[in-house]
Formats: structure tokens, C-alpha cells, sequence
């Protein structure tokens, strides 16, 4: 299991549209992937579950990957979170 944390910095927070994008990515990798934000860890792969966190601009969320591609996966995400664009 692999861990890292990144800050989201969208203004209008990890709304519909850079969710979306995220899932999509996500579901090319075999491992299991969730978000947590503070108490709550749903599956990143699930745009219902991710918009009950409410991520708003200046969070940090910590992407935890577990499974044969966890390192790929957590890379890969971490990278695409930190370059969206509004």
C-alpha cells in the first residue's frame, strides 16, 4: 500500500469536471485507489463517492493506492492532480 498527499489548487474546487478526468484515469489501473479527505476514504474510482467529500480549492487529499500497479497509479494521479487547470 502506497500513500501521498497533494493539494488541490481549482478554484472552484475537484468539481465534476477534474473528477471526471481523475476516475477515468484511475480505472486504467488494476490496484485499488481511494481518497481520503481528513476522516473519510471512499474509492477513487466512483465520481458519486468522490463528490461526497466536497474537495475544496486549498485541501489536501491523500491518494492511496494498493496492488500490482500502486506505484504507476499513485504517480500517474499525483501527477494529473497537480496539472489541472480550471
Amino acid at each position: 500500500m502506497l500513500k501521498k498527499s497533494v493539494k488541490i489548487n481549482l478554484s472552484n474546487g475537484f468539481h465534476i469536471r477534474p473528477a471526471t478526468k481523475f476516475i477515468k484515469k484511475a480505472k486504467k489501473f488494476l490496484c485499488n485507489i481511494q481518497i481520503k479527505l481528513k476522516n473519510n476514504i471512499v474509492d477513487a474510482k466512483s465520481l458519486l463517492q468522490i463528490q461526497t467529500l466536497g474537495i475544496s480549492n486549498g485541501d489536501n487529499i491523500t491518494i492511496i493506492t494498493d496492488g500490482i500497479d500502486e506505484f504507476k497509479a499513485l504517480n500517474s494521479l499525483v501527477n494529473l492532480i497537480k496539472s489541472l487547470k480550471e
